[in-house]
């Protein structure tokens, strides 16, 4: 359940789980879609796309603390934080699956879903704008002394 927390700065924080409870919410709607995806696949896939994050902006629960926290499944992910971690691992879920597939193939059973190409290539591209979306710098003014 979404967490509301005080608004005690500019801009109001709303906490829409742990790392460990956005990948079972994913993994459950990736399940009803024919993935066949463990759930272990999922929380990695999830933890490797905020660390990626994470080299490109400040996680929110980073700015509360004064101590070092760890990149685990029990860190709490900010709504916003997780629109943009959200697309890319589902991109990477999507990669995950197709190769999957591409695999059973030997076994005798028919593909569906995306082809490995098209799945890297959509990941990739999400991949490369989540540097972009994760750069966010509030506005400020810059005052110059007339000396």
């Amino acid at each position: 359940m979404p967490t509301l927390h005080p608004h005690v700065t500019e801009n109001p924080r709303l906490t829409v789980g742990t790392i460990a409870e956005l990948s079972t919410t994913l993994h459950a709607e990736l399940q009803m879609s024919g993935y066949s995806l463990l759930l272990e696949d999922v929380r990695d896939v999830v933890l490797s796309e905020a660390a990626n994050y994470a080299a490109w902006a400040s996680f929110e629960q980073q700015r509360f603390i004064n101590t070092p926290i760890q990149l685990d499944s029990t860190l709490p992910i900010d709504a916003y934080e997780w629109s943009m971690i959200e697309v890319v691992c589902r991109a990477h879920c999507d990669l995950l699956q197709a190769i999957r597939m591409e695999g059973s193939r030997s076994l005798g059973t028919e593909n569906f879903g995306l082809a490995v190409s098209e799945a890297r290539q959509i990941y990739q591209e999400q991949r490369d704008l989540l540097p972009k979306n994760a750069f966010i710098e509030p506005p400020y003014t810059l005052v110059m002394d007339d000396d």
